[in-house]
């Protein structure tokens, strides 16, 4: 298969939420016919609610600043699917999607497996960072932990972000439901490391970590001093590195803080000196997170989709945005739209309501419910160009990474 083949391939397999299967049977004999890849190279496996991808991106960039070959997976993707496979900062090529695919695909038709979209895309990540020998890998975990496709390496080291309520109809209605299917990537004897979480989650993951003997890190929060800066930018200093991320808003200090003291609990097997951990923390860049795309009016971009990112969000917009400000907003419809709207509504003037293509999308009409002020936008593009219009000095995309993709391929188009 070429690029664009391999592209059609993958589409075939359904929607990445709407067609998964929980379940390590189907992964594992599929790597097994490739050789077990994922047993050439240690892992690091990053879960939680908000911020993995913003941490397994930090960390990532710290161990490779440090001179570590090292591989990056991501999901969803915002814009292209290359930026879920990642080797020193750099994506993967349009060859290596299409050789690495296709030896995918001819696996499942040797095992007679029938994997999902996101399985398809973990073995081929697998497949990728053992042929070009990378030292280590960092994963982030899709949905949940216990059953997710990246859980069948044994890791260095397991990392929790935030752990809030989101997928409850995957991963049951309750915080503790939520944290025990996380905290499934806790293994036997190896470290966990989390962000500082609700007391509920606590107890979850010290007793998941009791059991398997692991030994349990929590990131203190009174260690991380912060310098802000205009324009939403922020320094921090955190065991002796002090460094200003490009990301933007006060939780992606934490985060750094988070992917710093990973790096830390790596060594002696991998150490990095403090300079290149700063580094690292430095060229992180990472599509759909509070990114600003525009100047006059400011533009921002941020593909959050639970309540503790619109928390985040809000927070942000709130200090360092000028007034009137406009939401462009759309969201999945399995999602809490309503809380989310709740949350939304005091830092917003004008409010458009917008359906991204997506079969998982709510509907305008349900947008609506949540934000009966809104205006009603059908598309997308048609929403922005509205909210520019209307005269307002902040424009805030917000509601899904979807919507993210589809308002930064907007730019690219």
């Amino acid at each position: 298969m070429d690029y664009d083949e391999s592209v059609r391939y993958l589409n075939r397999l359904g929607n990445e939420v709407l067609g998964m299967r929980f379940g390590l049977e189907t992964i594992r004999a599929l790597l097994r016919t490739l050789g077990d890849p994922q047993q050439n190279f240690p892992s690091v496996l990053v879960a939680g609610t908000n911020g993995k991808g913003s941490v397994a991106s930090f960390l990532a960039n710290i161990l490779s600043s440090g001179g570590f070959r090292t591989g990056l997976y991501l999901s969803p993707h915002v814009v292209q699917l290359e930026e879920r496979f990642q080797i020193d900062g750099q994506l993967i090529s349009r060859s290596d999607v299409a050789a690495c695919l296709s030896q995918v695909a001819d696996a499942v038709r040797k095992s007679g497996c029938q994997p999902t979209y996101f399985e398809t895309v973990t073995a081929t990540a697998f497949l990728y960072f053992s042929r070009y020998a990378v030292q280590v890998a960092v994963l982030e975990v899709g949905m949940g932990g216990r059953l997710d496709s990246t859980n069948v390496v044994d890791p260095l080291l397991s990392v929790m972000t935030p752990i809030g309520l989101d997928h409850q109809k995957q991963l049951g209605p309750t915080i503790e439901q939520i944290a025990g299917e996380k905290a499934g990537i806790i293994h036997q004897s190896r470290p966990v490391l989390t962000a500082p979480q609700v007391p509920e989650v606590y107890s979850v993951l010290c007793s998941r970590a009791e059991v398997l003997q692991a030994p349990f890190h929590k990131l203190q929060e009174n260690e991380i001093s912060v310098v802000n800066f205009e324009e939403g930018k922020s320094s921090l200093t955190f065991h002796g590195v002090t460094a200003t991320p490009r990301l933007l808003g006060a939780h992606q200090l934490q985060n750094a803080a988070l992917a710093i003291r990973a790096a830390e609990l790596l060594a002696p097997r991998f150490t990095v000196s403090r300079a290149a951990m700063a580094q690292g923390i430095e060229r992180t860049r990472i599509p759909g997170r509070i990114q600003r795309i525009s100047e006059k009016p400011v533009i921002l971009v941020d593909g959050g989709h639970n309540r503790q990112a619109a928390a985040n969000l809000v927070r942000f917009v709130g200090a360092e945005t000028a007034k009137p400000r406009a939401l462009v907003f759309s969201m999945m419809r399995d999602k809490d739209i309503q809380e989310v709207a709740e949350i939304l509504r005091p830092a917003f003037d004008r409010v458009f309501v917008t359906e991204m293509q997506s079969p998982r999308a709510a509907s305008v009409s349900q947008l609506l419910e949540a934000f009966p002020e809104a205006t009603a936008v059908k598309r997308v593009a048609d929403a922005l160009e509205e909210a520019k219009a209307s005269s307002v000095a902040t424009i805030v995309v917000f509601g899904s990474f979807y919507l993210a993709g589809e308002v930064l391929r907007l730019r690219i188009g």
